[in-house]
Order: structure tokens, then sequence, then C-alpha cells
């Protein structure tokens, strides 16, 4: 398929023995009810961290690393790639990049030895520099031998680390081809890939429900322009019941969780969850209630004041131990914490402001510039009150959703 694309490269089949793939079968990992989704320049470890405070149960995913990048870097650097909160992160998957089964399989090795509790292989970035240089990414969909291959490798890589894959419904050159794709011809593809690539050992699939346009479209367009097809990624669900198989795409509340996964459990013939990314990103503490709503469990976040000074503490050990500025990369995490809020721009553009001044402890910082700038009952409110801009207060909800007594006194806000 994809040598017919607009010029954009095809990974070309490996020799890789495709007899040891019925070897690596045995190692199940699922993502759970819920998991954020790789995002470079986003999902690292510092992020991770705070999300963390606010699940207990999400799995967490890596930003994506080439297999090269961990093979050929001095090991001095792999921290920076690699290290995350022990023991508190877990469950936390490395997701990794590339499409030579040897590189593939000495990247693996890390995963184990760094104690990750799944290893992700990437089919689904769009990206030029990834599908269209790189020839990996979105463009390993057009070449499941190849994938399961990858795959197999991988998991002779880290025998005791489940491997998984993240990919889209399919692959094609134009926007135009995905918005005007016939369905059943995709999901006979997408059924086929996944056939394929189940028979190297993986039992877990995060399928973002839009086709990837290799071709015309960045990948922010990526997200938005090829139409979301959500059925085919439950019908998928449905005909592999054998596997995992998780929903990523276009899920930007709660209640869009809850939709797809109303039990937050497992059913057959039904997705397993669900994976959110940049709605994760821009309003996190929308998903605080993710415990409590898909896992039956406490909360562990009461409020952001909490939060906020947990988070704090961490980033203090963080920049003291460190050898290079992190200071803006480690308050990256708390700049959307009160996105949607009263005076929440007003908390950002005074960050941007204060950060600047590295006479400031990071508890400082964070804290003080909080409690400065955002009324109480923004730092005090718990995961399920929201805002109402009419009362003026917050009011706290029902596991229903539904409005109850406001929490305080209305209260006037400048802006």
């Amino acid at each position: 398929l994809l040598g017919r694309l607009n010029g954009v490269c095809a990974p070309t089949s490996t020799s890789f023995p495709l007899s040891m793939l019925c070897q690596t079968r045995g190692c199940t990992f699922t993502d759970g009810a819920f998991a954020v989704a790789p995002m470079m320049d986003y999902t690292n470890r510092f992020l991770r961290k705070l999300l963390r405070q606010l699940s207990s149960h999400a799995t967490l995913y890596t930003e994506m690393v080439t297999a090269n990048t961990l093979v050929h870097c001095d090991m001095s650097e792999l921290p920076r790639f690699l290290e995350y909160d022990v023991p508190r992160e877990h469950p936390v998957v490395l997701q990794v990049g590339g499409a030579d089964p040897t590189l593939l399989r000495r990247a693996a090795v890390f995963a184990e030895r760094w104690g990750y509790d799944a290893l992700n292989l990437n089919c689904g970035c769009p990206s030029d520099r990834v599908a269209g240089s790189g020839c990996f990414g979105a463009a390993l969909m057009s070449d499941a031998p190849l994938v399961a291959a990858c795959c197999a490798a991988m998991a002779e890589g880290c025998p005791s680390v489940p491997v998984t894959v993240k990919c889209r419904i399919g692959v094609v050159g134009t926007a135009e081809e995905a918005i005007n794709a016939d369905e059943e011809r995709l999901y006979e593809d997408l059924a086929n890939f996944v056939s394929i690539v189940a028979g190297s050992g993986v039992n877990h699939f995060a399928v973002h429900a839009r086709q990837a346009v290799l071709g015309g479209l960045s990948p922010e367009a990526n997200r938005r322009v090829p139409p979301l097809r959500h059925g085919l990624v439950h019908r998928l669900a449905a005909d592999f019941p054998q596997l995992s198989i998780s929903l990523n795409g276009g899920i930007e509340s709660m209640a869009a969780a809850v939709a797809h996964v109303p039990s937050g459990e497992r059913r057959d013939g039904c997705v397993s969850g669900v994976m959110v990314g940049r709605s994760v990103v821009g309003r996190p503490w929308q998903w605080a209630t993710v415990d409590s709503t898909l896992y039956g469990d406490a909360d562990p976040a009461s409020n952001r004041r909490q939060v906020l000074e947990e988070y704090a503490q961490y980033a203090e050990r963080e920049e003291a131990r460190s050898k290079q500025r992190i200071r803006r990369l480690l308050l990256a995490p708390t700049i959307n914490l009160f996105a949607g809020e009263p005076l929440g721009k007003k908390f950002r553009a005074a960050l941007d402001q204060r950060v600047k001044d590295e006479s400031l402890s990071m508890s400082s910082l964070i804290v003080e510039t909080a409690e400065a700038v955002l009324l109480p009952e923004t730092l005090d409110a718990s995961p399920r009150a929201i805002w109402n801009s009419h009362e003026r207060c917050y009011e706290e909800l029902s596991g229903g959703h539904e409005a109850t007594q406001p929490m305080q006194q209305p209260r006037q806000v400048l802006s």
C-alpha cells in the first residue's frame, strides 16, 4: 500500500525468522480502563509524576524513544530517557519507535532492566520525521509481517515484559481518501493487521480511531481531519475477544470515557479501556476522578492545594539533583492544572513571570504563586466540584454529575 502513497517510503520487509513468533506468547498485558497516551514533549517523567498524583490506577506511557537512541546513546544518557518514579509510577509503559527487529530486540533489553510494566511499539505516529523519512510509526501499518517480526524480536529481548502495539485504524496518502474511505475495506485491512501481529504474541492493541494521512497533513491535523470511526475499534474488540483492545482518539471528557467503558471493567466483545492524550494535558484536573469513576476506588487527590504542595516538594528534589537547567520542564505539568477555572489564566501568566526569578524555590514558585493569585475555594475544591459562573461559587457534583448545594458562599471574582 504505502509504496503507492505519493512517494511516501515504506519499510522493507524483513528477513527476521517468523518461525520464532509462536515462541513469544505468554506475556499478557492490558492498559486497564484508562491510559494516558504517549505524547512527544509532554509525557516525560515530570508530567507522569503529577498525573500519578491524580490517579493510582491509570496506565501511563513514556514519550516515544527510538530504538536507535537507546542502543547507541552513551550509558550515562539512559536515565534521561528511561528514569521514572519507582515504585509509585507503576503501571508505566515504555514506548519505542523503530522498524529494525534486531535493533528493537537490543532496545527491548532496557525495558526489562528498568522494570517497565510493558513495552509498546509505535505504529501510529504520522509525522514526516517518523513515518516519512524515518519509515516507522504509522508507516509500519503497511507491513504487518514486519511489525510481527519487530514485536517478536522485542519479546525476545525482554521475555518477562509484555509487548504491545499502538496503531491507527489504517493509513492513506491524502485527507480525501481518509474522509471518503470505504469502512468495510478499511476494517478488513485493520483486522488483517491485528490478526498477523497478534500471531507474534501481542495481546494488547491501543487503537487510535482515525486513519493516518502520510503526506500533506501535520501531526496536529492528523488528530483532527481524518474522521473518527469509533465503531471500527468496538467491532475489532468484538471480533477479537481474546485480545485487549483500548480505544484512543476523540475522548475529551470523563462522560465520553464512561460511554465507551461503562462499567470500568473489560467485558467480552467490548473495548478493554480508553486512552486519552491531549485532553489530559490540556485539563488534567478534569481527569482526577478516574479512580472513583472507572476503578471503584478512592481518588488520591483531595484538592489541588494538596497536589501542588506534593509536586513542589518533588520538583525541589529533582532540581537539586539535576546538573542541567530543568526548572521550566518541572513547571510545565502545573500550568494547566487550573485551566477553565476563575483566574486560571492569571496563574499561568504569574508562573511565566516568576519562573525568571531563580532565587525562588520551586515551592515558592508553585505554591505561593497559586495562593497569591487563585481563590482559596479553587485550591480546595474537590475533584467533583465545578465552578458555577452564574452563582460565582463551586458546586459539588454527585457521581451522576448532578449539581448539589454550593460548597461555599459566592465570592467576587475580578476576572
